[in-house]
């Protein structure tokens, strides 16, 4: 998901070829255990990609309300239609078992990086842990034509995570997933963990996965004036078009900032974009100083449609018939997210489709 609570709150492989990175991965004696990466077709992982949760209005994976099987496949069926080919699924519970079901039975051209939800450590939910570590498990195997890769925890290793799991618990669930599946095995977190120095014990983590998937967030990190969102220097006419280039600049330095450590720990694992997006409309919380401060001049439909446009071009070129190789650029991106879910309440209004499924711009 996106980071908006914390920020209220705190105020690929792409290439079957061997880049040269990819050759070094032999174990840093400081570290011990590393992996010999798992790599993913081409044709799969150049896939354009999003993000996909399908409540809908009075639904909410909280009160266990889900959508029904009809309201799941005409959300697929037009996320196929509007040349989407690879979902990422953020558990293994329900719907995303719904999801996944109904792609195999109606033989849909889609494919799922599949998410194990962690929530929290072990001493603080390790039933309910392991529970959907098997799901996800039994999932991948079942299905491995579908299941193209499978995520183990989503910003349990950034310092404001809601969920937070102690480094060297997540190494023993990695070890174990990657262990029981084929697939490659990654962790979906913000991009400053990923950036972290050798000496951090969040590199033990990273010597564990196949690819990095990285979330990267211009729209909340305006809040904490880490890129320049006031383009107060640009003319008045040209300065929305300013916004969002420094938007995307932001994004790129996130990238290269977690390339240059991967690369630094002798890592030479792809990259891509596991997160990324843009609100349509101001978080819910407008009270607050913080979104007040930022939110309401950056939210909007016509800003959303520009970051997507170049957020997509980005990663897979202007035409989508040049997406990168994981090192120079990432080498696919989730967008965050398909469709807008009520239930989220402050977190909502990222979806390219509004909650009654239709489009809030031409993509």
């Amino acid at each position: 998901m996106g980071k908006i609570i914390a920020g209220l709150l705190t105020g690929i492989l792409a290439s079957g070829c061997v880049h040269e990175s990819q050759k070094n991965t032999a174990p840093d004696p400081r570290y011990g255990y590393s992996v010999e990466p798992r790599p993913l077709a081409p044709e799969i992982w150049g896939r354009k990609a999003i993000s996909y949760s399908g409540f809908r209005r009075d639904q909410s994976p909280q009160t266990e309300t889900y959508p029904t099987t009809t309201e799941v496949l005409e959300d697929l069926r037009l996320l196929e239609r509007a040349g989407f080919g690879l979902l990422r699924v953020y558990s293994g519970g329900y719907h995303g078992r719904m999801v996944i079901e109904l792609i195999a039975t109606h033989e849909l051209n889609l494919k799922v990086k599949l998410g194990a939800y962690l929530s929290g450590s072990t001493a603080e939910n390790g039933p309910a842990n392991r529970e959907e570590l098997e799901r996800v498990i039994a999932l991948a195997n079942e299905y491995p034509d579908i299941v193209v890769a499978v995520s183990v925890g989503n910003e349990v290793l950034v310092s404001w995570s809601f969920v937070p799991v102690p480094p060297a618990e997540m190494v023993g669930h990695i070890r174990e997933v990657r262990s029981r599946v084929v697939q490659p095995v990654t962790v979906n977190d913000n991009w400053e963990p990923f950036a972290v120095g050798m000496e951090s014990p969040i590199q033990k983590v990273w010597r564990e996965i196949d690819f990095a998937s990285v979330h990267t967030y211009a729209y909340w990190d305006a809040g904490f004036r880490l890129w320049p969102f006031e383009q107060a220097e640009v003319p008045a006419g040209q300065r929305s078009e300013a916004v969002i280039r420094a938007a995307v600049a932001y994004a790129q330095s996130n990238f290269e900032a977690v390339r240059a450590a991967l690369d630094a720990a002798g890592l030479g694992i792809p990259i891509v974009i596991g997160e990324s997006g843009w609100q349509s409309h101001p978080s819910a919380y407008l009270e607050e100083a913080f979104v007040q401060d930022f939110a309401q001049r950056l939210a909007g439909v016509e800003a959303m449609q520009r970051y997507y446009r170049a957020m997509m071009a980005w990663a897979y070129g202007e035409d989508y018939s040049a997406p990168g190789d994981g090192f120079s650029r990432p080498a696919t991106m989730f967008y965050f997210s398909a469709f807008d879910e009520p239930w989220k309440q402050a977190d909502d209004n990222w979806g390219i489709w509004d909650v009654d499924r239709q489009p809030k711009f031409n993509f």
